[in-house]
């Protein structure tokens, strides 16, 4: 058979082939516009989620250490109760606070005791006699002061291996430990490695103080702070431990190092959750944190499990090549566009679910979530915000943040706006008026997020309410200052009073008196009608003595069945023996309890400010032996101090 040249291509067949043909072309564009927009839309979603997850693990590491703080406040509370607190007192306290499960992250609760150089070998004495054959401070070496670690609990195979261990032999402990002492304030160590640690899973570690003064006082000079000193309380804290505690097992699509300070070197690093990786990831933030004299720089990364998948990117590849195939083929065009179609279903099912993830994390978040511009202008709000404002969500949209503030306050707002623009986030405390005009206790973390340019785009915000945990602050804060049965300031309180109040009194050129009391008969009342009676007859007591003073006088629970009174503007010893005296006969009168009727009275020993002395030690201490006086003179007296007081007149017709 001869062989036949091939056919023209045919007018006819052109005309069904370029139609199809334009048709595909159009098709393609479509297709890849829609792709980048859904690349873009997802893209957008996985930077609100990154943001979102950085400012909530920068505000958890930030709370997770006002409660360590509170844990050593409660620490010096029992120096503050009491004279000396014993080995099985301070066990017992760190048992109640349930270190494993509340406070992950502290390896303890531990008290340093301030030995000077003549003193070392007498207080070695004393630990081996309470049963520590083998106490000695170390490291061994002359040295001006020594603060050996005396308690440390729990007292575990860890913890042991740090007792009277001398911290200020060590340079960057020693740093924190005269800061915390000078100003009187919690103070948290720089990067160290602990005593406690071994070879096995060594941390980085740092330590928090709180410095301890004779009689829970607070001096308000170095030189008091100085002369009052006892010690120090203080919490070692294992970076590691404190990270998992706080946030868990750090989520493997956010890395995130912690270094002490501004510098991100190797020597500064205190905590890599992901030390393995070496690129940078594609989202990034950076937060400060201030922690009680030291700047923790928080840097987040996502890491690739995060980043964005290629599926997208491989599908839109994938299409271009299919289709320009098609285009150049002519062939199984109908089988090929239903293929695409089924594709770009796949896809934009994929991402509508990923969508509704996202937006899941963010609708039923428990903080307010919102989105502002450059202006400050809501361009979307979560529904928690919407609720914890009182707006409709909608109300809100277009509003500027800064119209939410108590009071306009333009500087602040500028300044705002500049730092957003610089890309650089915070976090903050901030009051907003809700709609009925009530003031929300809010923290605010912002993070801006910048184009490629440098030019902000959007800024993310999360408003997390923190009403109740001021309140429980403050509740913390009374409750550390107050005495808990009769609603009397404590020891603690009472003179911080008192040295408020003879600073007043000095540049007034006026008097005061101090009055130390103590119920005489209160143990037997105790013993005969129960302990339930006896707190009922020391509240009932309380309430007597108050009505005996004047608004501006202070009076407080010593502890047990003593109280400290402090009696303002008195012209001389005769007023403030009036004053006692009424409080004589108030309390001499019977106390008709539940469970019976009780019978007691009141020994009192009074010092008088400036006669018997000018500061807070002297002044209670004269007061406290005119009170023992008082006592061995037969009880139910008053005393001076330094002299008797003389018998009360006989009343008119007596």
């Amino acid at each position: 058979m001869p062989f036949s040249a091939p056919r023209p291509f045919s007018w006819k067949q052109a005309s069904v082939v370029v139609p199809t043909l334009i048709a595909l072309l159009l098709a393609l564009v479509g297709v890849s516009q829609g792709l980048h927009r859904l690349t873009q839309e997802k893209e957008q979603d996985q930077a609100l989620d990154f943001a979102y997850r950085s400012a909530e693990m920068h505000f958890q590491i930030g709370e997770r250490f006002k409660a360590y703080r509170q844990v050593l406040r409660g620490a010096r509370a029992l120096f503050a109760a009491s004279e000396r607190v014993s080995r099985s007192e301070w066990k017992a306290y760190a048992r109640e606070l349930r270190l494993d499960t509340e406070f992950p992250g502290i390896q303890g609760v531990g008290f340093a005791l301030s030995v000077a150089a003549a003193h070392q070998g007498a207080h070695e004495q004393a630990v081996r006699e309470e049963g520590f054959a083998d106490y000695r401070i170390s490291p061994p070496g002359e040295r001006a002061e020594y603060a050996p670690i005396v308690y440390l609990e729990p007292f575990d195979w860890r913890n042991r291996r740090a007792f009277g261990y001398d911290m200020l032999s060590e340079p960057v402990r020693r740093t924190a430990m005269l800061r915390t002492r000078s100003l009187g304030l919690a103070t948290l160590s720089g990067k160290v490695r602990l005593v406690q640690e071994t070879e096995t899973d060594p941390q980085a570690g740092v330590l928090l103080y709180l410095p301890v003064f004779r009689n829970g006082t607070s001096p308000a000079t170095p030189a008091q702070r100085e002369e009052a000193f006892v010690g120090w309380v203080y919490s070692p804290i294992r970076m590691k431990d404190l990270i998992t505690g706080t946030l868990g097992n750090t989520p493997d699509r956010i890395r995130l190092r912690i270094f002490d300070g501004e510098s991100r070197t190797a020597e500064a690093l205190l905590f890599d959750s992901h030390p393995e990786l070496a690129q940078v990831g594609r989202f990034q933030a950076t937060y400060v944190l201030e922690l009680d004299g030291r700047t923790w720089t928080l840097a987040f990364e996502s890491t690739p499990a995060f980043s964005m998948g290629k599926t997208v990117d491989t599908v839109e590849a994938t299409s271009v090549v299919l289709i320009g195939a098609l285009i150049v083929l002519l062939t199984a065009s109908f089988a090929g566009a239903r293929q695409r179609a089924l594709d770009l279903d796949r896809i934009g099912a994929s991402l509508r679910a990923s969508e509704a993830r996202y937006s899941t994390l963010v609708n039923l978040s428990r903080d307010g979530i919102a989105a502002v511009d450059g202006g400050l202008r809501f361009t979307f709000v979560n529904p928690r915000l919407a609720e914890l404002l009182g707006h409709p969500a909608d109300a809100l949209l277009g509003r500027r943040l800064d119209s939410l503030w108590p009071a306009p306050d333009e500087p602040r707002s500028r300044t705002l706006i500049r730092r957003l623009h610089r890309g650089e986030g915070a976090t903050y405390e901030q009051e907003l008026i809700g709609a009925r005009g009530a003031a929300v206790t809010t923290q605010i973390s912002d993070a801006p997020l910048l184009g490629r340019n440098g030019a902000l785009l959007s800024v993310i915000v999360t408003v997390t309410d923190i009403s109740e945990r001021k309140e429980s602050e403050q509740r913390i804060r009374y409750l550390a200052t107050h005495d808990a049965l009769t609603g009397l300031a404590n020891r603690t309180m009472f003179l911080e009073l008192m040295d408020a109040s003879l600073r007043l009194t000095s540049r007034r050129g006026t008097r005061l008196a101090v009055f130390f009391l103590d119920l005489d008969g209160f143990k037997a009342v105790n013993d005969r009608l129960g302990h339930h009676a006896g707190d009922q007859l020391l509240v009932a007591t309380a309430r007597r003595i108050r009505a005996c003073l004047r608004a501006s006088d202070h009076l407080a629970r010593q502890g047990g069945d003593e109280f400290l009174a402090l009696i303002h503007d008195v012209a001389g010893a005769d007023e403030a023996v009036a004053v006692a005296r009424k409080i004589h006969q108030s309390l001499e009168e019977p106390f008709d309890l539940p469970e019976g009727r009780a019978l007691i009275s009141v020994s009192i020993g009074i010092a008088l400010f400036p006669v018997d002395g000018t500061d807070i030690d002297t002044l209670t201490r004269q007061a406290d032996s005119a009170m023992y006086q008082a006592k061995a003179g037969g009880r139910n007296g008053i005393r001076l101090a330094g002299e008797p007081v003389p018998p009360e007149a006989p009343q008119q017709g007596s």
